[in-house]
This record gives structure tokens, sequence and C-alpha cells, in this order.
């Protein structure tokens, strides 16, 4: 991945930070985000032990208006986007009967919606450079089996998934390659 340009969200710990420090021993330099910046410390570092580039910035991806603004620092700071990994998640496990409004917007917000406004901003920038790119969702096994007391991580995921599917028809004329990891 050498010459190329990640952006990981939810990237401060677990599969995010995982995520980041794969893709800079392959040679990519980093843009990673999470809700607090200063939470991406131990991630920027393990980035820089592995010789690239890592910018940081604080993101929570149920704001979306936020969301170019971030692309676009990613893209000046490092020149171009090439990769997206949509990280950032949200579980709560509770009885369906009581979940709230609150809650389930929460999870669909983080968990959907932030990874369709991601993926948008981003495929934008690729487009615009036309060397194509890869964006990958991280999905769960609840993408293709309900969990009981996990309806609304359930149903984000499923519909990640079918995001997925497709964002990659639309996109793959582009040259964006649009994948899910569950």
């Amino acid at each position: 991945l050498e010459g190329k340009v990640a952006i990981v969200t939810g990237a401060s710990r677990g599969l995010g930070q995982a995520i980041a420090v794969a893709l800079a021993e392959a040679g990519a330099d980093l843009f990673v985000t999470a809700r607090n910046e200063s939470s991406l410390d131990e991630t920027r570092a393990k980035v820089a032990a592995a010789g690239r580039k890592c910018h940081v910035a604080a993101q929570n991806v149920r704001d979306t208006s936020s969301i170019a603004a971030t692309v676009e620092r990613c893209r000046e700071k490092l020149g171009r986007i090439d990769i997206l990994v949509n990280n950032a998640g949200f579980e709560h496990v509770s009885p369906s009967v009581d979940v709230d409004e609150a809650l389930w917007d929460a999870i669909v917000d983080t968990n959907l919606k932030g990874a369709f406004f991601w993926s948008q901003a981003v495929a934008r920038v690729i487009s615009g450079q036309g060397a194509g790119g890869s964006i990958v969702n991280l999905c769960s096994l609840t993408s293709y089996v309900g969990i009981p007391t996990a309806v609304p991580y359930t149903s984000s995921k499923s519909g990640l998934l079918g995001m997925t599917r497709a964002l990659a028809s639309e996109w793959a004329a582009s040259g964006i390659r649009v994948n899910a990891i569950a």
C-alpha cells in the first residue's frame, strides 16, 4: 500500500486500531478518527512506529455535518484518499421492549448513517482522483443472523451489509470497490 492514504473511523482501540496499524505496516499513511482526539495517541504512536504518517481528528460519526470537513482535512494533510474503513460502531444489548428511540437512533446513526455519509464524502474525493479506491465496512455476524436483545444493532449491521452491496454496484464503474467484513 506504499503511497496510499487510508482513513479509519473508530481507530482509538480494538479492531479500528489494529486495522490502522496493519494498513501502516502494509505501507499506507493514515488519517484516523475517534470521538476524542486524545484517545488516538496510542494509535498514532503505533502507526509512527511502523514508519508511516498518521494524522488524527476528533469526529463523532453521528455528527454527519462534520464529515465533509474532516475528509477535506485528510486530503489537505495527506494529499489524497485511497481507502476508507468504516469501523466506528456502537452496540447496546437490551430487551427489545426496553429500547427507546434515543437508543435506537444512537446505534443506527453510528453504525449505518455515519458509515453512509463517510462513504459518500470519501467516494467524492476518490472519484475526482481518477485512480479508484476501496471502502471497507465492518459488518457483523448480526448482518446475517438475528440476535435476541440486539435488535437495533442487528438492524443497523444488516442495513450496512445491504448498503455495501448497493454502493459496490453503483460505484464499481468509478473504480471504487466497496466490501464488508463480518
